[in-house]
């Protein structure tokens, strides 16, 4: 099969998406599909083995979208056109598959800007309901997916993310080493990864470390993730804080190492389509605490956490020390779920759709 991917992403940071697109792509290949990666770009930046790169650059994401694209199309013998980040042309000649991975903006006001609001209501809803398929990475998102956008139950398929192959437990005493001598943390602590934003619910957390550190608990909160949205209030929180560590964006190494190292992960979001760090920190053998009615995230990492009901600091602080005594059942239990979630099963279920998509 001859796959057109909108791969614009792969020119800008590395994070959720670009990696979602270059590992289901990468495992496309080794399977012996073509894949074309389109992007309004030269050279996209992280590259992929044996993909043919189409860079054209074109003043203008909207032109490039609707004029240069669909023309390509038109001229190319593809199957079908992919947009893993949710936006679709208006016109393509070919079938379409597009991966929404949630509506949180929609659910909760004032978690994201006006204008990427608006880009849901209009460009990802128009998206949705023009493609042929429509890839949901969980059944939250696609029950969220029939509510805004009404979309037919035979237009969405669930299709989850994936873990990638080297989060194991591997050596945990060598990475507390490498996490203590690279940023100076010692143990106990807590870890956090992702965007700093009020989404990620991450008040109540550092509420919880600093009534744990007036109780006398010797463990620190470590918050992995470059400020976003509203996210400048809460590094000022964090640090006034007294009992967190920031650190900003890591690489995919410096993720293992302090997946490895920590005692515990917690993720107190209100909300996730997917949530895909608390699985990572699974794979690893570190026990992950998740917030209670948290859509995606209770659905995918609830069966092998914890999850707290409360969005107290009480709450919160008695899970995360449950947490850090390390019980080898949460532990065994986290490894034999996550190992569900990798990235050859979730491109082969990935290329299905995209097969379905181009057969109609």
């Amino acid at each position: 099969m001859r796959i057109a991917i909108d791969a614009n992403v792969l020119d800008g940071k590395w994070g959720g998406i670009p990696k979602y697109v270059h590992r289901i792509a990468r495992e496309l290949i080794q399977r012996g599909d073509e894949i074309d990666l389109l992007a309004n770009t030269r050279r996209v930046h992280h590259q992929i083995p044996g993909a043919h790169e189409v860079g054209i650059r074109v003043k203008g994401a909207s032109l490039w979208r609707e004029a240069f694209l669909p023309l390509w199309l038109a001229r190319r013998k593809c199957d079908v056109l992919w947009a893993p980040e949710s936006v679709l042309p208006r016109w393509s000649p070919i079938p379409t598959v597009t991966t929404i991975h949630d509506l949180a903006s929609l659910r909760f006001v004032g978690i994201k800007s006006e204008a990427h609001v608006r880009g849901v209501r209009t460009e990802v809803a128009r998206s949705a309901r023009r493609a042929t398929r429509v890839i949901a990475v969980s059944q939250t998102t696609a029950d969220d997916l029939h509510a805004h956008f009404d979309l037919a139950d035979e237009t969405v398929r669930v299709v989850p993310n994936g873990v990638d192959d080297a989060f194991t437990p591997g050596n945990r005493g060598a990475a507390r080493q490498a996490v203590q001598g690279r940023w100076g943390i010692a143990t106990p602590f807590v870890l956090h990864v992702g965007a700093l934003e009020p989404r990620k619910g991450l008040d109540v957390l550092i509420e919880a470390a600093a009534l744990a550190c007036r109780d006398g608990a010797p463990w620190r909160v470590v918050l992995a993730g470059m400020a976003g949205f509203e996210g400048e209030r809460i590094e000022a929180v964090a640090r006034a804080s007294g009992v967190c560590e920031l650190l900003g964006s890591v690489s995919d190494g410096e993720l293992l190492e302090l997946l490895r190292a920590a005692d515990a992960f917690a993720a107190p979001a209100l909300y996730e389509g997917f949530g895909i760090a608390p699985l990572e920190a699974m794979a690893c053998g570190t026990p992950a605490v998740i917030a209670a009615d948290s859509g995606g995230l209770e659905e995918i990492s609830g069966p092998a956490s914890i999850v707290v009901a409360e969005r107290t600091p009480e709450a919160w602080r008695n899970a995360l020390e449950e947490a850090l005594r390390r019980p080898p059942e949460l532990i065994e239990r986290g490894l034999r779920h996550a190992i569900q979630y990798r990235w050859p099963v979730v491109a082969a279920q990935t290329r299905a759709v995209l097969a379905e998509a181009a057969e109609t």
